[in-house]
Parts: structure tokens; C-alpha cells; sequence
């Protein structure tokens, strides 16, 4: 009786071998091109996060001080009155020396202590200032105030005026992350409204033309704070950044920065009805 005999057949080491290196081989290109993938999508949120960051500073700098002089007493705020000591009533506060301490002062500063612009309206009717809730202020002058802290945040000050005396009674952060902030002033020079020059503060104080100015015009380094740009995204050096005549060079090549520039129109000086 013959018998036969099945062998089975299967795989061979070899077989095996390159089986396995073409599983290696798809698998690291497939990882790779994972890595790939959430690298760009970690650099488009630093970028993303550097960009929202200068459009809601802009958005609420627009807000408040788009109010600048509104419900000012014409008696309050005219040319005589800013050759004289800030009465606290008038629509643009006292000039604070460069390098001074924004967080210690009431004032406008040109250059703080951090490289930055201090910003300073005062009006007397209209919404509660920093986003405030309550009711709408009725002919109490308050000065709304931004300057940038040691830390990058962006605050904004409510400093109320009574009796001559001032007291801040509100403030806190709005947007974290602005490297430097800096304002020019556009001064109305032929009286048809429209901004011909753009000043520092300290040129406007010494032309005499805070009753002329119709424009604040801010320019913002903002940066994607705790968000920081993937290795392959990072600039061999750091950047060159420029905002209204300024040159900064980035802090650091971790994080994406962004530049940013707004011109506000003041529409509510010299519109005001002198009350009884």
C-alpha cells in the first residue's frame, strides 16, 4: 500500500524577513507623516493664537477708547485748560516721563518701563469702561487706561474722577501674550477733521495740540504666549519686528509673532452740547 505523504507549506524566514521590513518600512512612513501633520497643526495654532491675540487687543481698544470726550464739558477740555495742570476732567490725561512705571501711574507714557505705550482717555457718558457691568455712566468723567504688565497681559484701567480726586476702581487682564504696545496721535492741523500728522504724546504736549487730536493710532507685537512653534517651524534666528517706526527683534525664536495696526477715529470730541 503506497502511502501519501502531505507537507505542509508555510512561510520561509526570508519570507518573513522582508514581510517585516516592508511593515516597518509602511509604519515609519506612516508615523512620519503623522509627525509631519501635528507639527503643522501646532504651528498654525501658535500663529492662530499670535493672531487672535492682536484682533481681540484691537477689538477692545477700539471699544473704549472710540469713547474718548464723549459727555466732556466744552469748560473742561479746551486749549487754555490743557496749557494748565490735567484738571482730571479733561478728555486726555497728564504726560508721564519715559521709563516710568505704568502699573504706579494715572497717566499717558510715550516709552514705560517696558518698552511700551500707555493709553489714556477720559469720557462722561456711555458704557461702563474694561467691559464693566452696570449701568451706563452718566456725566461721572472716568479715564479708561491700557498699558502692557511685566508679564505680556494687556490691562485696562477704570479710574474714576470725584471731587478732583482720582480712584481706580476697577482693572484687570484682557489679553495675554502682547509683547509691546505703542501710540501716535493723529493731530487735526487745518480743522476739517481728518488727521494730518501722527505725533508721540510728548510731541503733542509740547505743540500744544491735545485739544487738535481726532485719531489714536496703536501698533501691537502680540505673541502665541504659552503656544510654542514645533522644532522644524522655528527661525535659525530671531525675527525682525516692526510697529509704528519701531524695530524689536523677537524675544525668542519658540513662539510665532504677529504685528498689528489700528487707527481710531475719535468722533466724540468737540461734539459735546455745554450743559447748565
Amino acid at each position: 500500500m503506497n502511502r501519501t505523504i502531505r507537507r505542509q507549506a508555510g512561510f520561509s524566514i526570508i519570507s518573513l524577513m522582508i514581510a517585516s521590513a516592508i511593515g516597518i518600512f509602511l509604519m515609519g512612513g506612516a508615523g512620519k507623516i503623522y509627525l509631519d501633520s501635528k507639527s503643522a497643526f501646532n504651528a498654525r495654532s501658535a500663529v492662530s493664537t499670535a493672531t487672535e491675540g492682536a484682533r481681540f487687543s484691537v477689538q477692545d481698544l477700539r471699544r473704549n477708547l472710540v469713547m474718548a470726550g464723549r459727555g466732556v464739558l466744552e469748560q473742561n477740555d479746551n486749549a487754555a485748560v490743557y496749557a494748565l495742570a490735567d484738571n482730571n476732567l479733561r478728555t486726555f490725561p497728564c504726560l508721564d516721563i519715559d521709563g516710568t512705571d505704568a502699573a504706579s501711574s494715572a497717566c499717558i507714557i510715550d516709552v514705560d518701563s517696558n518698552d511700551s505705550s500707555a493709553i489714556a482717555v477720559r469720557y462722561a457718558v456711555g458704557p461702563q469702561p474694561c467691559g464693566q457691568d452696570g449701568l451706563p455712566l452718566d456725566e461721572v468723567t472716568h479715564t479708561v487706561r491700557f498699558y502692557i504688565t511685566d508679564d505680556a497681559e494687556l490691562m485696562c484701567q477704570d479710574i474714576e474722577t470725584t471731587g478732583g480726586a482720582l480712584t481706580v476702581v476697577y482693572e484687570r487682564p484682557l489679553v495675554s501674550g502682547i509683547v509691546r504696545m505703542r501710540a501716535l496721535y493723529g493731530v487735526d492741523t487745518d480743522a476739517d477733521g481728518i488727521a494730518n500728522q501722527y505725533l508721540t504724546a510728548t510731541e503733542v504736549q509740547n505743540a500744544g495740540r491735545w485739544i487738535n487730536v481726532v485719531t489714536i493710532r496703536v501698533g501691537l507685537i502680540t505673541s502665541s504666549d504659552t503656544e510654542e512653534l514645533p522644532y522644524a517651524y522655528q527661525p535659525a534666528t530671531a525675527d525682525d519686528l516692526k510697529i509704528m517706526g519701531m524695530t524689536m527683534t523677537a524675544p525668542n525664536t519658540t513662539q510665532s509673532f504677529k504685528t498689528a495696526n489700528a487707527t481710531i477715529s475719535l468722533r466724540n470730541l468737540n461734539t459735546t452740547v455745554q450743559r447748565q
